[in-house]
């Protein structure tokens, strides 16, 4: 900790609140560490510390032991990071900090009566001393309050995302990436007008073959991309053409693929019925993505298995995105192909055919199998695995199966 400016804040004060929900934002190198009032342990932050004093003023312990008092403190926090250094630089210029003390008392003084007395005080007095009371009027007044200060903060990360998910976009844009020697070949896809959503909503589109196994070969509105990546393969680098789902932009170049690879097409049943019957799609999804065309003959049922090159493929249902969802896994590797049965841990999917209860299920099923690499439907792959290096935006380095575990976490806390 001695490393760390450490921070004694209010925890009774929404305004406090918010301004340490800023903190932990722009915090990426965590070079801060947070600590509410507490007179038990502010003698081993600082021995100068008194808990009237940090009542009545925020305090900032240095790495080197300088406390930093009120307005000068938070001067100090907003120069340490780069979205606010301009702000503290200009707060704390000669003439602009006297303000900036002056606005800070006022806020610090005021600071219960802004957020109506949130924690049953309308005046600076000890922790234990505070008796909680709420109310209707008190909750709305400091849900207001609360997001208006952290709009700015709210508008800065959104600000920040796009920038990453433009930089996602670039660096993947129609790219083919080999992996495990060539046996996992990544066929980054688009086309137009399809490409706004890697940049709106940061999905990718992307082919994954595995071992000779193409899977999920995009949208007839990505067939151009598709073209252009099977131009540079071998000729007999796809054996096999698999749908893991039936939604639009992962099956709608189906028999396009078999027909220009000479490779089988395996579907699932229900996936097959589907796509024979056909199936109406909002008009958004039909104008960004593209309508798939009907499932032709001739297509094999995907069974329990799937021979691959060099191996085989286990088929797992796998309900809960979409009714008719599998996965494919390969034990000897220790790899699941999930596609969108896992999108991220707090991405729910939010498609009319989600079913929850299944979802959960499938999830805990999923537990029981040993998962090393797990390969996303839409441009991510999470591994702790040495031998698949790292790839800015597309690699994730954290263990699939506590990923899957916070996933089926947070189902059920939505639940």
């Amino acid at each position: 900790m001695r490393s760390h400016y450490r921070v004694i804040y209010d925890e009774q004060c929404e305004v406090c609140q918010a301004g340490v929900s800023w903190l932990k934002i722009l915090d990426h190198n965590k070079r801060v560490a947070v600590h509410p009032i507490d007179p038990g342990i502010l003698h081993t932050i600082h021995p100068t510390l008194k808990v009237e004093e940090c009542l009545r003023e925020l305090h900032v312990v240095s790495p080197g032991g300088e406390v930093a008092v009120g307005a000068d403190a938070v001067i100090l926090l907003a120069r340490l990071f780069p979205e606010t250094r301009l702000i503290g630089t200009i707060a704390g210029a000669p003439g602009i900090r006297v303000i900036s003390r002056m606005l800070y008392r006022f806020v610090a003084l005021n600071r219960y009566a802004l957020s109506k007395c949130r924690g049953g005080a309308c005046h600076v007095v000890r922790p234990e001393e505070l008796v909680k009371r709420s109310g209707l009027g008190a909750f709305w007044s400091c849900y207001v309050i609360g997001m208006i200060i952290r709009m700015p903060l709210s508008i800065t990360a959104a600000i920040r995302d796009a920038i990453e998910r433009i930089k996602r976009y670039v660096f993947t844009y129609r790219k083919r990436m080999d992996l495990l020697d060539g046996r996992l070949r990544l066929l980054f896809l688009g086309g137009m007008p399809c490409d706004v959503v890697p940049l709106i909503f940061g999905e990718q589109f992307w082919t994954v073959i595995y071992d000779g196994v193409a899977i999920d070969p995009g949208s007839p509105k990505m067939r151009r991309s598709l073209q252009r990546h099977l131009s540079k393969l071998p000729l007999n680098a796809i054996r096999a053409v698999v749908a893991t789902h039936h939604h639009e932009e992962h099956v709608g170049n189906l028999n396009w693929l078999a027909k220009h690879t000479g490779a089988e097409v395996f579907v699932p049943p229900i996936t097959a019925k589907l796509l024979i019957k056909g199936f109406e799609l909002p008009w958004a999804r039909r104008f960004i993505i593209g309508s798939p065309p009907p499932l032709q003959a001739p297509f094999q049922m995907l069974g329990e298995q799937l021979r691959t090159t060099g191996g085989c493929l286990e088929v797992y249902p796998a309900p809960g995105h979409s009714n008719d969802h599998v996965v494919l896994y390969d034990r000897r590797e220790k790899l699941m192909i999930v596609a969108d049965a896992f999108m991220g841990v707090y991405f729910s999917a939010p498609n009319p055919d989600v079913d929850s209860r299944n979802w959960i299920q499938t999830l805990e099923r999923l537990l029981a199998l040993d998962i090393e690499i797990l390969i996303e439907g839409h441009g991510f792959i999470h591994t702790m695995r040495p031998d698949i290096p790292d790839i800015p935006g597309v690699v994730i380095r954290r263990n699939p199966k506590e990923e899957l575990q916070e996933k089926l976490q947070y189902l059920k806390w939505l639940r």
